[in-house]
């Protein structure tokens, strides 16, 4: 079951590790498999991962994890680390057993593949990125050659698969934030043309935040990046029956509609669900 998203609208609502953010700890094992760690990006993934300072965690992928986990007995430690930092812990000898999320897409940048390098079979949902621009803004985007000489404001450390290479190559250029509070801070400021932003995290952000949506327009980058699917991931380095018990968790956890109740709790009245 792939979700496809495609429109905005109102929102309703594990190996210990040196020097990271460990806060929550779930569940004991009921089974021969090892505690796993999950990590989580402060700050930066909503709706999929949703967490306050390191804790509270919820979002599409954070339930689903924590649903595939009690369904098999494994215990779980939750891990909340910046992005880049987070790619770091994943790289390391000693962390083998991790779960987290990916896709096929970020798979070329071999900087921050092993993020995506071991994906379950089955995705979650099919994801869109969009331009977000000032509503005063005259600017209308019909061809990457618009984009040429100008900046786009970036999640730091993100991939933006359609857009690497225009970067590496200069025509565009890049600002990074750390945040998306501060990438809508750095369009209302001039500092960039545009945020390049996934489409459910913008409307997540409008939905959740004080930023009001009639001062931004929304612009489709489908034809630059086109959408793509997300997935759990493990670690490669994980035992194989440990992956293949993971990967029939999950497709179970579909077949009896736990995934797709996760995605309406989260996006039927954010965006429109069509299956």
């Amino acid at each position: 079951m792939i979700q496809k998203l495609l429109c905005y609208g109102s929102l309703s609502l594990i190996l210990p590790l040196s020097s990271v953010m460990a806060d929550t700890h779930r569940g004991n094992s009921t089974t021969n498999f090892p505690q796993l760690t999950y990590f989580v990006i402060e700050g930066q993934a909503a709706p999929l991962q949703i967490e306050q300072n390191g804790s509270q965690h919820r979002g599409i992928v954070s339930d689903l994890v924590f649903l595939l986990t009690d369904s098999l007995g494994i215990s779980v430690n939750v891990v909340s680390l910046p992005f880049k930092r987070m790619i770091s812990e994943m790289k390391k000898p000693e962390a083998r057993n991790w779960l987290a999320y990916g896709s096929p897409a970020w798979q070329s940048n071999s900087k921050v593949s092993v993020q995506s390098d071991c994906l379950f079979s089955d995705p979650i949902l099919q994801v869109t990125h969009s331009l977000v621009t000032r509503v005063d803004d005259e600017f209308t985007l019909d061809s990457v050659q618009d984009l040429f000489g100008q900046r786009l404001i970036t999640l730091h450390g993100f991939d933006y698969p359609g857009l690497a290479s225009y970067f590496e190559q200069g025509s565009i250029q890049r600002l990074n934030v750390k945040s998306l509070n501060s990438a809508f801070k750095a369009v209302a400021a001039r500092r960039g043309l545009g945020f390049v932003g996934m489409d459910i995290r913008v409307a997540y952000n409008f939905a959740t935040s004080s930023i009001p949506r009639s001062n931004y327009r929304i612009q489709d980058l489908s034809f630059l990046i086109p959408s793509y699917p997300v997935h759990l991931s493990v670690d490669c380095r994980m035992d194989r029956a440990l992956q293949q018990s993971l990967n029939e968790g999950y497709r179970s956890l579909i077949d009896s509609g736990s995934v797709e109740r996760v995605l309406n709790q989260y996006l039927k009245n954010n965006v429109v669900l069509m299956s």
